[in-house]
């Protein structure tokens, strides 16, 4: 009886710390998602000065004074974001002139195969008599919105850019401060040093990825004639963050506009062109890049996207995967919570660091 009371009260004690703790990610998640507004471009601008960080160095090793090659990286980027807006803008105007050709493709493809199901004797409820689509004023709104949204892009923009700029510039004295800050720790500031070239490594590969996959899809798409090839591409460079399932999201409805458009045989085609792509990039370039297997769990992906989605919105499903890899990369730089990566990872292989 003497020994059963303490395992009792260790027992008790540990499931009151694991509540307790609960309760604080609860009332972390909710803060976080109170100022999400504030916290969405400065989350923005971590991860565009995470992946610039490498040209960063190079430059700076090259003799470019700090000054400019941080000049250089924030006109770069500015750039890239106003070409990336002007493409979306192109594209939703495209998509509400062509709207009312590929509504009625749909609505008689959608005819065709009730009475297909009606030739053959089953159930005309297998069909629902009206296909809910969305109307075509309503698609060119959304275009008009889109294209005169340009001014409102530089305005919301540019404190993203803002943000990226000094984060560049903090970076350049970063470990530095790191050093001076922790001076007798030196066991910590290597595990940060891996954890931060962990995260660099993985970003940088991750969007390298990304943007290979979303400019093969472009030129895939524009060499079959599939129409709003630059959105798809966009969609499909964004969508690659996501393992598996941002995949075959981005892929649906390039296939149905090319089947409506051109015809059954050169949806398979893209079809293929997105599965060979993924295929080549995802299953083999990217862990071969990577040294050593980085993935998430199915469940975990699926739970980071609505955890992160309900957090930050949009934004935070596009960036689910990467916030996650980034938690489970601190996990496994630390033996004390090594074993909280390995539950987030899609193999029981142990990390070695």
């Amino acid at each position: 009886m003497q020994s059963y009371l303490p395992q009792t009260n260790r027992s008790y004690s540990t499931a009151v710390q694991w509540l307790l703790g609960a309760a604080a990610l609860v009332i972390v998640l909710g803060g976080l998602k109170a100022i999400s507004h504030i916290l969405t471009p400065f989350l923005l601008a971590a991860f565009l000065a995470i992946i610039c960080a490498p040209p960063l160095s190079w430059m700076q090793r090259r003799g470019v004074p700090g000054p400019l090659s941080v000049l250089v990286l924030f006109s770069v980027v500015g750039l890239t974001f106003f070409l990336l807006f002007l493409a979306l803008k192109g594209a939703a105007e495209s998509m509400a002139t062509q709207a009312p050709f590929y509504q009625a493709r749909f609505v008689g493809w959608t005819v065709e195969l009730r009475e297909m199901i009606a030739a053959r004797g089953l159930p005309a409820e297998l069909l629902p008599a009206t296909v809910p689509l969305p109307a075509t004023a309503t698609i060119t709104g959304v275009a008009r919105d889109l294209a005169g949204g340009l001014g409102q892009f530089t305005a919301s923009t540019l404190l993203v850019l803002l943000a990226f700029m000094f984060l560049l510039l903090e970076e350049r004295t970063f470990a530095g401060k790191l050093n001076a800050a922790f001076p007798g720790r030196r066991r910590a500031r290597v595990r940060g040093r891996r954890f931060l070239r962990s995260v660099y490594r993985y970003l940088v590969i991750k969007t390298a990825a990304s943007t290979a996959t979303g400019v093969i899809v472009g030129i895939g798409l524009t060499f079959m004639g599939v129409d709003f090839a630059v959105l798809w591409a966009i969609v499909a460079g964004l969508l690659n963050f996501i393992p598996t399932i941002g995949s075959i999201i981005a892929a649906i409805p390039a296939v149905l506009i090319a089947m409506m458009g051109i015809g059954p045989v050169e949806g398979l085609l893209v079809l293929a062109l997105y599965v060979a792509v993924n295929t080549a990039i995802g299953s083999v370039l990217e862990p071969r890049l990577m040294g050593r297997s980085l993935g998430l769990s199915p469940l975990v992906v699926l739970i980071s996207l609505l955890l992160w989605g309900y957090v930050f919105g949009p934004i935070g499903m596009l960036l689910a995967v990467p916030l996650t890899m980034i938690a489970k990369l601190a996990l496994d730089s630390s033996p004390q919570t090594r074993w909280a990566g390995i539950m987030m990872s899609d193999t029981a292989k142990r990390v070695r660091n």
